[in-house]
């Protein structure tokens, strides 16, 4: 497998989004992951920076919203329209899809966690109902009809209570059961949360749509003590053919040469 590398707008050298995107075609990379441009107000310098350089805007990301999640409905009704908003947007620059990590809004953002309902619910249970049915009815028709995905994204406890793995992504995935919706694989929280990278991957198999590339210390890939041969060789095996992407500090220094260092590291683990 020859690895499509991503990186994450905030981490690309260059002031402009031009500058960053001219910055990773002479470093070898083939996308980036939109953040702070993820608005329409920027989908005509995305494509025109996207034209001149090659480089894929893989990835967007919604923005203005604690989550589908929160216990407010009017915060619930604006994740929505920012997560379609980005799945359009995403759609219109040639990406792959959004990444959406259910419950980092609420637990890491401020956002107001559903009560427990118990005898008839616990938040846990109405969450993951509450998850299902909106995807069903509000996000994968949207999605479907722009031809885009919601990337669904497992994070450690520490930072959302659930999902925290690949395979609950892909639980996620099954439940909705629209080609709209998909998981990825963060190697930095696998690192935390699953037993066996390689075999975390291949359960998650064509459900996987992004992945997302750190050392076990959060730093560029050959900085902390993570063994990516198994999980790549595994990405290999299953087919994969979107991007992996880094999101991850960059140590002091250059940032090119750096860069540059790591993707030849993870290239040697092929």
């Amino acid at each position: 497998m020859t690895i499509k590398y991503s990186l994450r707008e905030p981490m690309a050298p260059g002031n402009t989004l031009m500058e960053k995107f001219q910055a990773l075609k002479e470093l070898g990379f083939s996308g980036i992951e939109i953040t702070n441009s993820s608005t329409s107000d920027f989908a005509d310098e995305i494509k025109a920076a996207s034209d001149a350089t090659g480089i894929v805007p893989n990835i967007c990301s919604s923005r203005g919203s604690k989550g589908l999640l929160d216990a407010r409905p009017q915060e619930r009704r604006a994740a929505i329209n920012s997560i379609n908003d980005a799945l359009t947007l995403c759609t219109e620059v040639g990406g792959v899809g959004v990444i959406f990590p259910p419950l980092i809004g609420i637990k890491m953002g401020g956002g107001e966690r559903i009560p427990d309902l118990s005898p008839l619910y616990n938040t846990s249970t109405l969450e993951k109902d509450l998850l299902i049915e909106i995807l069903k009815q509000d996000i994968a028709p949207h999605a479907e009809a722009c031809g885009s995905r919601l990337i669904i994204e497992p994070l450690n406890r520490y930072e959302q209570w659930w999902p925290c793995t690949v395979a609950q992504g892909v639980e996620i995935c099954e439940a909705v059961g629209s080609p709209s919706i998909a998981t990825m694989a963060d190697l930095f929280h696998m690192s935390i949360e699953e037993a066996d990278l390689a075999e975390a991957v291949r359960a998650g198999d064509k459900h996987i749509a992004n992945v997302h590339l750190a050392d076990s210390n959060r730093i560029l890939p050959g900085y902390g003590h993570t063994d990516f041969g198994p999980p790549l060789k595994a990405l290999s095996e299953i087919g994969y053919e979107y991007y992996c992407g880094f999101e991850c500090s960059i140590p002091p220094g250059d940032a090119r040469s750096e860069l540059r260092k790591s993707m030849d590291y993870l290239n040697s683990h092929l």
